[in-house]
């Protein structure tokens, strides 16, 4: 009734159409006006991720998609599928404005619209999707102006370990509660804001580079040996203390990197222009700039004063109490191999008590007016005095991160700087479960058809022999053994006994790592067909007696690459695998390199004779920062000689058209292949199975 009443609507539906084309109306359409789907199938298509609720202009928003290329056509229906997961509503609001928006961006644009959108869903922030989704013009205004961290972080990171000779990874910073721009350092990292808006692209592009230099210089400047006297002037004054501290701290590093870096200076002076800032340049006048001891000094000397008039600076940082308790820990770390006692062996002059007991810290900090002289006097705090809760933080943390269950570090190779950034990637091991509303795979006439002819390919394998000729023992008598025994006349007794034919079956000893690429690109009917084959596959494969093990990989950035398991090599095909089967589907992106090393040492624990790593992907390595083009292609490369060090045999089954253009620089000849026909893959991997284990 179901199949009837659908055939009704449709026919209904194509006679209205019929008499719209007949008045001129663009909904007449019935193929794509850019050789993509027709209004028809798109039709069913929207029907099936967003149901037949009669509420939805379906039918209208099939007509916009219909003026679409094909590509773009399932682009729009990969996102909606991302989008319907996160929120019906708004993948309704989405199909809106979809082909307009799609239209009037740039593809790198349209990706950050709607990589806001998830973000925003994702947070349970329905009020900035909205914003996002009905005025698509504003974010398209703001973007022309809008400098990204994503754009820039290769070259940040570069220019970091350039100044510094040491790697720090550059982050996401946490948005502010008010929004502001916000940047810190814990000297592990450099934490910078996710985009800048303030001035036009090119002075925001400049404004991220005075960020990173000024982190870079509080590195440079001990601005961490201030925690002690901050922690106890805070108790005394208040978070006043601190915010005052801050902007003194950012003057004092200014004036270090006026004399180090003069280039940047006029950089800085060039943003204090549009701001408009009234710079106090006499501010720091007879006092060595080079300590933090003169910033809290004069943070001491100006606290209480009426008439001091400070600066708001476009690019002052965030000064955090826990993060400088870990940046001093990691200091003392790299200088010092232990530090037993902390307060062992300190001068007693430098704890000066003699001071003002309103500022804080007697200990550490007096103020300038008290000293006979006028000149600054600050006493450094105890080499590795650090409070013991965000030292008992620290190695937790530390802890955590080589111990977190199912989480693994991998290394990844730096074309540009030709070395490995060490525990660069974060990869983490997910077991996924179908919802309700995944069904197990379909039993069509043609997979049986496929696995009607796996299985007398396998057969085959199975049944293969191999004939060994003038043995000692064996099955039959080998006529030709004998023969040439009986007429051989210089014979003798040994030659009669090797005259029998031995049946020698193989002897398989193989063990095989299908690595399935489940990035965003491979949804809809790729995704179908790569489950059928895994399914085929295992339910085959076990006729064998081969050890074999399934993993899907994905990622979104190198923090989150991910490796699903489908089937390992210690457990036997089951309901269970064919649960996880029914499991797979697109996720992100295709960071490759972490995924094989990772793959790579679960195969390499396995002891048998014949190991061989076959991936499965649609596509180049390519993730959402610098690892795409050349950088993506290098590390993966690197990553699959890794495997071939190992004894493994990597081979890459691929969909891309343009595989041709890097594969062979991958992985050498005979060593990939390419699939024009998706709908051959199960048969094609089998194919190329059987050739690969005889």
């Amino acid at each position: 009734m179901w199949l009837l009443s659908r055939l009704v609507q449709i026919y209904t539906r194509k006679r209205t159409w019929a008499q719209s084309r007949k008045s001129g109306s663009l909904e007449g359409r019935q193929t794509g006006s850019s050789g993509g789907m027709s209004t028809t199938e798109l039709l069913i298509r929207l029907e099936l991720v967003m149901g037949q609720d009669g509420k939805l202009p379906l039918i209208d928003y099939a007509n916009k998609m219909a003026k679409l290329s094909h590509p773009l056509q399932l682009y729009i229906f990969e996102q909606i599928n991302w989008l319907s997961d996160l929120s019906y509503t708004h993948a309704d609001k989405f199909l809106q404005i979809a082909p307009e928006a799609l239209t009037a961006m740039e593809q790198k644009e349209y990706q950050r619209w709607l990589s806001q959108i998830k973000q925003a869903l994702t947070g349970n922030d329905s009020a900035s999707a909205d914003a996002l989704l009905i005025d698509y013009q504003s974010f398209l205004s703001l973007s022309d102006k809008t400098a990204y961290l994503s754009d820039i972080t290769y070259n940040l990171e570069k220019l970091t370990y350039s100044l510094l000779k040491q790697e720090l990874v550059i982050h996401e910073a946490e948005q502010t509660s008010d929004q502001s721009v916000a940047f810190y350092t814990d000297h592990d990292a450099l934490y910078l804001p996710n985009s800048i808006q303030l001035f036009d692209k090119d002075n925001n592009l400049r404004l991220y580079k005075v960020m990173t230099f000024h982190l870079i210089s509080q590195i440079q400047q001990h601005s961490e040996q201030a925690l002690g006297q901050l922690n106890e002037a805070i108790k005394y004054h208040g978070e006043g203390f601190l915010a005052l501290f801050s902007t003194i701290e950012t003057l004092r590093i200014d004036q270090c990197i006026q004399h180090d870096y003069p280039g940047i200076w006029r950089e800085i002076s060039q943003l204090n222009t549009l701001t408009a800032v009234t710079y106090p340049e006499e501010l720091f006048a007879g006092q060595d700039i080079r300590t933090v001891q003169s910033s809290l000094h004069l943070t001491a000397s100006l606290l209480e004063s009426t008439d001091r008039v400070l600066p708001t600076l476009s690019y002052q940082p965030v000064f955090n109490i826990d993060l400088m308790a870990k940046a001093q820990r990691l200091v003392h770390q790299r200088r010092a191999p232990l530090i037993l006692n902390p307060t062992k062996d300190v001068d007693e002059s430098l704890l000066d008590t003699t001071g003002d007991p309103r500022i804080a810290d007697r200990g550490y900090l007096r103020s300038v007016n008290n000293n006979q002289d006028g000149s600054s006097v600050l006493a450094s705090p105890p080499p590795g005095w650090i409070p013991a809760e965000a030292a008992q933080q620290e190695e937790e943390e530390v802890t955590v991160k080589h111990h977190e269950k199912g989480v693994f570090y991998y290394r990844e190779w730096d074309t540009s700087l030709k070395k490995y950034r060490q525990d660069w990637c974060k990869l983490k091991e997910i077991v996924e479960l179908p919802s309700d509303a995944v069904a197990n795979i379909e039993q069509t006439q043609a997979l049986r058809h496929a696995e009607y002819k796996i299985r007398k390919t396998f057969d085959k394998l199975i049944n293969d022999q191999k004939f060994m000729r003038a043995q000692a023992d064996g099955d039959e008598v080998d006529i030709d053994a004998w023969v040439s025994a009986r007429t051989n006349p210089r014979r003798d007794s040994d030659d009669f006994q090797n005259v029998y034919i031995r049946n020698n079956r193989n002897n398989r000893n193989i063990a095989i790592m299908f690595a399935v690429d489940l990035s965003g690109s491979t949804s809809g009917w790729k995704n179908e067909m790569i489950k059928q084959s895994t399914w085929l596959l295992c339910k085959t494969l076990a006729r064998l007696g081969d050890q074999y093990a399934v993993y899907g990989f994905s990622g979104s950035g190198r923090k989150q690459c991910e490796i699903f398991p489908v089937k390992t090599f210690n457990e036997a095909y089951s309901a269970a695998v064919d649960t996880r089967i029914s499991a797979m589907k697109p996720h992100q992106y295709t960071r490759m390199g972490a995924a094989i090393r990772h793959l790579s040492t679960i195969l390499g624990k396995t002891t048998a004779k014949t190991r061989i790593l076959f991936v499965l992907t649609d596509g180049r390595p390519d993730d959402l920062d610098s690892y795409r083009g050349q950088y993506g292609v290098e590390d993966t490369r690197i990553a699959l000689n890794e495997a071939k060090a190992l004894s493994l045999k990597p081979f890459v089954l691929t969909f891309d058209k343009e595989g041709m253009d890097y594969l062979p620089y991958m992985l050498g000849s005979n060593r990939y292949q390419l699939i024009t026909d998706i709908g051959q893959l199960p048969i094609q991997i089998s194919t190329i199975y059987k050739q690969l284990t005889t």
